[in-house]
């Protein structure tokens, strides 16, 4: 019995000696033994941090887009204050609510009557860019009928030489110019502008560049394909230009 005591404290202290040995020499870390004894996390803890994980990126993303669109929006107002007070114009400004389900080329804003929002007024973004008229008024809502609309009709001045025609929607995708006398000479890229024509709708506001020009010997007038200054799918804030 005495023996067997002895054998297990000479062993005790050779272990206490070993792991003495081996802490001093930086070969073993008590905390690597507990690491390795602590049990490991449950799957389902796992999954949840991942999910946390994806849900806050997500969050992220959603804010990233929020402050991009604010920061959109805050240059489209300060374009439209520029060119206010460049033309000393009085503007109305208005969020696009929807289009027309019927007729795409047909937007929704949400100023109307009380806003004295009136028909035929001239409805531009940016610095002066008209996209459409007002064609009919509500409380609190209007609806503008966009350049791009084939019902739509415009009195138009081309290039620096103020040649005249008339422009109109093509099928709702882009805008003909018509009545260009054949004499007039006109070039790709000649910027397109309103004339003094159009009632409630003042000169020189800008709509687009010549894209293409069609015309033959014969015919007595030029015709030309309009390009707008961006994409009408994109529209959110526009003004209401008030005479």
């Amino acid at each position: 019995m005495f023996r067997q005591e002895i054998k297990i404290f000479t062993l005790s202290l050779v272990l206490l000696l070993l792991l003495i040995i081996l802490k001093n020499s930086q070969i073993f870390d008590l905390g690597v033994f507990f690491r390795l004894i602590q049990p490991p996390l449950p799957f389902n803890s796992l999954i949840a941090l991942e999910d946390n994980l994806e849900s806050s990126y997500q969050e992220l993303l959603v804010e990233n887009r929020e402050l991009k669109a604010l920061e959109e929006e805050n240059k489209e107002l300060r374009e439209l204050l520029d060119f206010s007070k460049e033309r000393k114009y009085s503007l109305t400004t208005a969020n696009v609510l929807s289009r027309d389900e019927v007729n795409k080329n047909i937007l929704i804003i949400d100023i109307g009557k009380e806003e004295k929002v009136k028909e035929g007024q001239a409805v531009i973004i940016k610095k002066g860019i008209i996209i459409g008229k007002v064609i009919a008024v509500d409380s609190h809502s209007s609806q503008v009928r966009l350049l791009t609309d084939k019902e739509s009709s415009l009195a138009v001045k081309i290039g620096e030489e103020n040649l005249s025609g008339i422009l109109s929607g093509s099928l709702g995708l882009g805008m003909d110019l018509e009545f260009i006398p054949q004499e007039q000479d006109i070039k790709i890229n000649d910027l397109v502008i309103t004339s003094a024509l159009n009632e409630n709708i003042p000169a020189n506001l800008l709509i687009g560049q010549i894209e293409k020009i069609e015309f033959e010997d014969e015919d007595i007038f030029k015709k030309a394909i309009v390009s707008p200054f961006l994409d009408y799918q994109s529209l959110y804030l526009v003004a209401i230009l008030n005479l």
